[in-house]
């Protein structure tokens, strides 16, 4: 079940975000398994405005989540994770049908944009299956440019990361 994440739920992210970042143990993203969650005061900023979503497990706690923010005219998927014991459910193809369908919703936004690793199969791949296609560099907003490029200082390898959108119809 998906929802909107509710005061209640913000203690559990941290969590959820360090054990969907162990699958990263073993690839050339190792390093990024140790890094820390995002800050509660982001957390609760999202949810105050309505842009972050929660997986609900079997027994009703948060097992996934989803953060999007506004970027250059789209929806930017901020952060997506998902426990490391509920991956495989679906569960983040879930939390990504929600962003798009609030992205589609509010008729304000021209796509669903998000930075991701080109390689890692639930990454990259992922997202295109989900219909998002790799932004080339010449097409990059200046904010995700910027991001791109504040992941690059922040030690991600620029040749494996890329931004992605799915543009929503006008």
């Amino acid at each position: 079940m998906i929802r909107l994440a509710r005061s209640t739920d913000l203690a559990f992210l941290p969590d959820i975000e360090r054990s969907a970042a162990e699958r990263f143990q073993g690839t050339a993203m190792a390093w990024a398994a140790a890094g820390d969650p995002l800050p509660p005061a982001d957390l609760a900023q999202a949810a105050a405005a309505g842009l972050l979503w929660v997986a609900a497990g079997d027994d009703g706690l948060p097992a996934g989540f989803a953060l999007a923010q506004p970027m250059d005219g789209d929806l930017f998927l901020a952060e997506m994770s998902v426990a490391l014991p509920m991956q495989g459910r679906g569960l983040g193809r879930d939390l990504l049908r929600a962003v798009v369908e609030h992205a589609r919703a509010a008729r304000v936004y021209r796509g669903v944009a998000l930075t991701t690793d080109r390689e890692l199969p639930w990454n990259g791949p992922f997202y295109r299956r989900q219909g998002f296609a790799e932004v080339p560099d010449a097409q990059l907003a200046p904010a995700l440019r910027a991001r791109l490029r504040a992941e690059a200082d922040a030690g991600f390898d620029p040749a494996r990361r890329c931004a992605m959108r799915l543009t929503l119809p006008g």
